[in-house]
């Protein structure tokens, strides 16, 4: 089968990679995968990317005129004069990886025009803004070759199921499929630790605590620092290793100079490999409220380290049954700051049976061959969809 794989990132981040392993089951199936997007700054690292997976990128970008809410003729025009192009692929069915809320639907009203089944991946918890009720049919139009989807969690199809009650097609159904990891790539190394460790001048008896993703407003950098200050103040062996750049570095930076923690902050920027920088650690942070699904507090899990993060929907849902992970009050740091320090003061043993608990956690719930294993099934039940299909 010809398989189009399509969305509008801003930036390489988890709905990207997760992508990256999709087109990797695909073509191992024995599919041809199509990667169609958006222009963003890091587009021509992602292509070079993508070619190590297995699928080929094509320029096909209709214009969004649902998402700007330009519903006028000229408008639509515009989207589907990118329908000859479309065609002439001929793709067996699509994909539409959605970042949020009704991104995505444009691409959506030239598929169904064009008569090609697809499917959504969700892959944020959508807030509760609708489209305009002029919207609305375009919306429906847009959703007539939609023929099922997944989410990357529970309060994601949720969230989703709910802002689009009254469009989805009555026989559409949404599953849970959760991001998947290589638990063997994010395995605790003490060689890596100690040497990377030495290199980035961080004293073997520091308590390193590491906060890993791209530096924007959504992943709250800033609210970190306030937390591992009032932990340092406690704790004058803690380090804060922050891997990873973005929109916020120099507010960080900023912040880092007026609270005069320059001798206790590491800013590493951003990596090629950042499962060193885990073996490094020692404690995980994530102050996302945001997430869909966060991957790097599975990757922290699988290298054995435990992890601080908000006390929200998503994080229980997918976290809340490992004892490795401590979710937080978001408007209360004091309390994620208790939370560092009860790690900080354990001793060596109790460190030990934390890092085991936190890797068969990952092994048993966050590796990628299980969720390769419900993919699988969930591309197989959508090809019986498609009538023209070939079995996956």
């Amino acid at each position: 089968m010809k398989i189009l794989i399509c969305s509008l990132p801003s930036a390489i981040g988890g709905m990207e990679r997760r992508i990256e392993a999709e087109i990797r089951l695909l073509t191992k199936l024995g599919h041809e995968v199509l990667v169609a997007s958006r222009d963003f700054p890091a587009l021509n690292e992602w292509k070079f990317d993508l070619t190590h997976t297995g699928g080929r990128y094509i320029k096909w970008r209709p214009y969004k005129f649902i998402e700007r809410q330009h519903f006028a003729a000229p408008f639509r025009w515009l989207a589907l004069a990118t329908l000859p192009a479309l065609r002439r692929q001929r793709i067996d069915f699509a994909h539409i990886a959605m970042p949020w809320n009704f991104v995505g639907l444009s691409m959506a009203y030239v598929l169904s025009k064009a008569n090609i089944p697809f499917v959504f991946g969700i892959h944020s918890k959508f807030n509760d803004k609708r489209l305009p009720e002029k919207g609305w049919p375009f919306a429906t139009k847009a959703l007539a070759s939609l023929i099922g989807g997944y989410a990357v969690s529970e309060p994601v199809k949720t969230a989703f199921v709910s802002l689009y009650d009254g469009l989805l097609p009555p026989s559409v159904s949404i599953e849970t499929i959760h991001n998947g990891i290589d638990i063997a790539r994010f395995k605790l190394d003490p060689t890596i630790r100690k040497n990377l460790r030495h290199h980035l001048g961080i004293a073997e008896e520091a308590f390193v605590v590491l906060f890993c993703g791209r530096l924007d407003a959504n992943k709250l950098p800033l609210f970190a620092l306030r937390i591992f200050a009032e932990f340092v103040a406690n704790h004058r062996q803690g380090r804060l290793l922050v891997v990873g750049d973005g929109p916020e570095m120099a507010a960080l930076k900023t912040q880092i100079n007026a609270l005069q923690l320059q001798d206790k902050v590491i800013l590493t920027g951003q990596v090629a490999d950042p499962a060193p920088y885990y073996s490094a650690s020692d404690c995980y942070l994530s102050t996302s409220v945001l997430e869909g699904y966060s991957l790097t507090t599975a990757e922290a899990l699988a290298s054995g380290i435990p992890a601080i993060v908000p006390n929200d929907d998503v994080f229980t849902s997918v976290y809340g049954a490992s004892t490795a992970v401590q979710r937080c009050n978001p408007d209360v740091p004091a309390e994620w700051c208790q939370a560092l320090l009860s790690v900080a003061r354990l001793d060596a043993a109790a460190r030990q049976l934390l890092s085991q608990s936190a890797q068969t956690f990952a092994q048993t719930h966050l590796s990628v061959e299980f969720m390769n294993q419900k993919l699988a099934l969930f591309y197989e039940n959508i090809a019986s969809e498609c009538s023209h299909s070939t079995p996956l």
